[in-house]
């Protein structure tokens, strides 16, 4: 038999006096009551209840055991209600990691506007080029750019990410502007030093003739930090591949120029990842599909 079913009858009939009564509160037969603190009893290996035909008195034994099971049943109900409270009511800290010029520029603006809709749910964003272990790490949720490896996570698709080549005026009135990629070897390129290093810094991706090609680059400035790199950009130091959602605002404000636009490489596959378990809490399952209701 269920043993907390069995201290609840206990409970019952010694509140309310008789198996009868507490039968009623169970949805069952006085019967099944009995049967059920016989249970107890014969599990405890000692008596419960003095019975008349009358009358049910608590033995020593059993006022000792009816206090404990007071607490134990209350216990019992406080994890229930916080059981519905996590499945029901959207609060508590969502753990995020985001690549760095993704995070800055799209999923921080995102992420104002899912607080303002849910203020009891906090939000701590990492935002590292380096791919976490969102298990070891303690991570609910991941953005992740390119190709994904078979970790048994949830991986659901968003908007690829577009690498783009720009470059500042006043660079263009110093150095000129390549024609084609393979002419990058007389200008100063930025570079980037992957995070973590599947990645060869000194070569950059082109579509040629419907092909995808690799082409080594060179240059004077490096940094881990896309940021950065934009701000050089802007500086004059050298041509910059970023994504199109980081440069897209500096373009428009004509602080850099699109060039080699016939050549760009494939977009890169962008995802949010997950535990199987994540969608079952409120907080998340919110989260996942306010992200994926915006397209981004």
């Amino acid at each position: 038999m269920d043993l907390f079913r069995c201290m609840e009858a206990f409970v019952l009939t010694v509140k309310t006096g008789s198996f009868a009564t507490s039968s009623i509160s169970l949805n069952t037969s006085p019967q099944m009551v009995a049967k059920y603190i016989a249970f107890l009893e014969s599990y405890l290996g000692l008596k419960l209840l003095n019975r008349t035909t009358r009358s049910q008195m608590l033995t020593e034994f059993g006022k000792q055991y009816y206090d404990r099971c007071l607490v134990i049943l209350g216990e019992v109900k406080k994890t229930k209600t916080l059981a519905q409270q996590f499945s029901e009511e959207p609060k508590g800290r969502i753990r995020i990691s985001a690549p760095l010029s993704f995070g800055r520029f799209t999923l921080i603006p995102l992420i104002s506007q899912f607080m303002k809709c849910y203020p009891k749910i906090n939000v701590d964003v990492q935002l590292s080029d380096r791919y976490v272990d969102l298990v070891k790490e303690e991570f609910d949720i991941a953005f992740r750019v390119g190709e994904l490896n078979d970790s048994g996570l949830i991986a659901r698709k968003l908007s690829p990410y577009q690498p783009i080549f720009a470059v500042s005026p006043s660079y263009i009135t110093e150095y000129g502007i390549p024609a084609t990629p393979y002419e990058l070897k007389d200008h100063q390129c930025l570079i980037y030093q992957y995070v973590n290093r599947n990645g060869n810094d000194n070569i950059w991706p082109f579509t040629i003739n419907g092909k995808l090609v690799q082409i080594p680059i060179s240059g004077a400035f490096k940094s881990n930090d896309t940021s950065v790199l934009a701000s050089a950009a802007v500086e004059g130091v050298g041509i910059t591949m970023l994504s199109e959602f980081m440069l897209g605002d500096l373009i428009k404000q004509k602080k850099l120029l699109p060039i080699l636009q016939g050549y760009l490489p494939p977009a890169k596959k962008m995802h949010l990842i997950y535990t199987a378990d994540a969608q079952r809490l409120p907080k998340l399952k919110l989260f996942i599909e306010f992200v994926l209701d915006s397209n981004i």
